[in-house]
C-alpha cells in the first residue's frame, strides 16, 4: 500500500498551508485500494455537494477538530481518534479525485481536435476541387467526403479524402502542394480523433474517474460525518459542534439552509430538498449514544 501522508496535527486555528500536487496525489494513492473495495451501498448520494469546496471545509475545520481529539478519544476510543487522524488524507484524496475527474472531462473534449481536422479537411477538399478544375481527377469522386456536420462525419470525410489522394497520387503528386507527409499527418490526426470519439461515447475516459470521485466523496462524507457526530456528543453542553466542524454543504450560496435536527429529536422536518443528509444515529464504533 502506498505510504500514507502524515495526518495534519496543529494546535492553531490559522489556515493550513495548501497541499502541493504531490501531497494530493499521495493521499489519493494511499486510499485508492480502500476506495476500490467499497461496495455500492457505501457510495453515498451527494446532492448539491461541491467536492472541492467540501474538501476545503474539512481541511479548514481540522485545526479546530484536532483540539477536540483527546476528548473524542477519551469518549470513543482509538477508533474515534482515527477518524480525526485520517481526515486530512481523505480530504486531500477527494480534492485529487476531483482534479482527476476534471482532467478526464477535459480529455473527452474534442473541440481542439475537431478544429484541426476541420482545417485539414478544408485543405484537402479545396485542393481536390482545384485538381478537378484542371481535369486531373473527377470532382464527383469526392462527393462522399464533403459532409462536415458532426464529429464522426468530419473524421470520415477527411479519411476518405486521404484515401482518394493516395489512390490518385501517381497522377497528382506533381500537381498539388499536398505532400505524402501531409497525408500521413492528416490521417493520424483524424484517426486520433476517431479513437477519442469512440472512447468518449463508450465512457472509457470519464467513467473510472467519475467512479473514483464518487467513492472519495463518500469516504469524506462518512469520515467527516462521524467526526461531526462525535463532536455533537462531546460538545453537547457547549453547543458549538457546528462551529468547530460546519456542514460540508455550508459552502453553498443562494439556497435556504435546512434546519439541523437536534440529535434527540431527529424527526424534525427539513425544508430544503438539497439539504445535507442527516447524520447517522447510534453509537460510533461501540461508543455511547448521544442520549443518556
Amino acid at each position: 500500500m502506498p505510504h500514507m501522508p502524515e495526518p495534519t496535527r496543529t494546535d492553531t486555528e490559522s489556515p493550513a498551508t495548501p497541499p502541493d500536487a504531490m501531497t494530493l496525489k499521495a493521499s489519493l494513492d494511499a486510499l485508492r485500494e480502500e476506495l476500490t473495495r467499497m461496495s455500492a451501498s457505501e457510495i453515498e448520494p451527494a446532492p448539491g455537494l461541491d467536492a472541492s469546496a467540501a474538501a476545503g471545509i474539512a481541511v479548514g475545520s481540522l485545526p479546530r477538530i484536532v483540539k477536540q481529539r483527546d476528548a473524542i478519544e477519551s469518549q470513543f476510543g482509538a477508533a474515534g481518534a482515527a477518524h480525526v487522524d485520517l481526515l486530512a488524507t481523505v480530504a486531500y484524496a477527494t480534492e485529487q479525485a476531483n482534479i482527476e475527474l476534471a482532467g478526464a472531462d477535459s480529455a473527452s473534449d474534442l473541440s481542439a481536435m475537431h478544429a484541426v481536422v476541420v482545417d485539414d479537411h478544408a485543405l484537402l477538399i479545396t485542393d481536390w476541387d482545384a485538381l478537378a478544375n484542371r481535369k486531373l481527377v473527377e470532382r464527383g469522386r469526392a462527393d462522399a467526403a464533403r459532409g462536415t456536420q458532426g464529429y464522426r462525419t468530419i473524421v470520415t470525410s477527411t479519411l476518405v479524402l486521404v484515401a482518394l489522394f493516395r489512390e490518385f497520387w501517381a497522377v497528382v503528386s506533381h500537381k498539388t502542394p499536398v505532400t505524402v507527409a501531409d497525408l500521413g499527418r492528416v490521417e493520424r490526426s483524424a484517426q486520433r480523433m476517431l479513437q477519442r470519439l469512440n472512447e468518449r461515447e463508450q465512457g472509457a475516459s470519464r467513467l473510472p474517474a467519475a467512479d473514483l470521485h464518487a467513492r472519495a466523496v463518500s469516504k469524506l462524507m462518512r469520515t467527516y460525518g462521524e467526526i461531526r457526530r462525535m463532536l455533537t456528543y462531546v460538545r453537547w453542553w457547549n453547543g458549538d459542534a457546528d462551529s468547530i466542524a460546519p456542514s460540508l454543504w455550508s459552502g453553498r450560496r443562494g439556497k435556504r439552509r435546512a434546519r439541523v435536527a437536534d440529535p434527540v429529536d431527529s424527526d424534525l422536518p427539513v425544508d430544503d430538498e438539497d439539504a445535507e443528509p442527516p447524520m447517522p444515529s447510534g453509537p460510533v464504533n461501540g461508543g455511547p449514544p448521544f442520549t443518556s
